[in-house]
């Protein structure tokens, strides 16, 4: 097993983690019933409801990663850039021999230390930026800001879409996370403890 020296997150990237973690995890929900205003059917109350949360929880979840990114931009160490994109020559090195422990059988000691776990981090919020980010648009443009149908139809499409990998990673990082708590990891305990360092 390829051990990492750790014990917890440091409080800010927790409270940003939690942050994103519920944001994401109401939007991707209420995205299953909600209905917007292009659609071909007429809204019922709850669906009308469905899409009023999502914009609001969605500007919650763009200010939390616009937060995210700050934080991981002026943070050096285990909250740094270099943690969710371990891309010099250290990173490359410590991600590949973290696929080489994997692929002969055994566990990655998963934590703060970077590494593959950082690398999925980073490209988790490579997609919820880019998901809130196209939700800000469609917000300034449905709310009359500007009138531009094509600009709005393309910017709900490439929202769609970006949601595909949302979704996709959301079932992937809490499939991992239950899957490193079950096996004794504590993981969710360092995680979302808000208490100590």
């Amino acid at each position: 097993m390829l051990m990492t020296n750790y014990s917890f997150w440091d409080r800010p990237t927790r409270f940003l983690h939690l942050g994103l973690a519920a944001t994401v995890t109401v939007q991707l929900l209420v995205s299953l019933w909600m209905v917007g205003p292009a659609s071909r059917h007429p809204a019922t109350a709850l669906e009308h409801a469905g899409f009023v949360v999502h914009e609001w929880v969605g500007l919650c979840a763009l200010v939390i990663v616009l937060a995210h990114w700050l934080w991981s931009l002026q943070s050096s160490g285990d909250a740094g850039i270099r943690h969710l994109f371990p891309l010099d020559r250290e990173g490359r090195r410590e991600v590949l021999a973290e696929l080489r422990v994997l692929g002969s059988g055994r566990r990655v000691e998963q934590g703060p230390g970077g590494g593959l776990a950082g690398l999925a981090h980073g490209l988790g919020l490579l997609a919820v930026t880019a998901i809130a980010a196209t939700g800000g648009v469609l917000f300034v443009l449905l709310s009359g800001f500007r009138d531009n149908p094509a600009l709005t139809h393309t910017v709900a499409h490439l929202h769609a879409l970006v949601s595909n990998f949302v979704w996709v990673y959301w079932f992937g990082h809490v499939g991992m996370a239950l899957l490193h708590q079950f096996r004794g990891d504590g993981v969710l305990r360092r995680m979302f403890s808000l208490s100590k360092d």
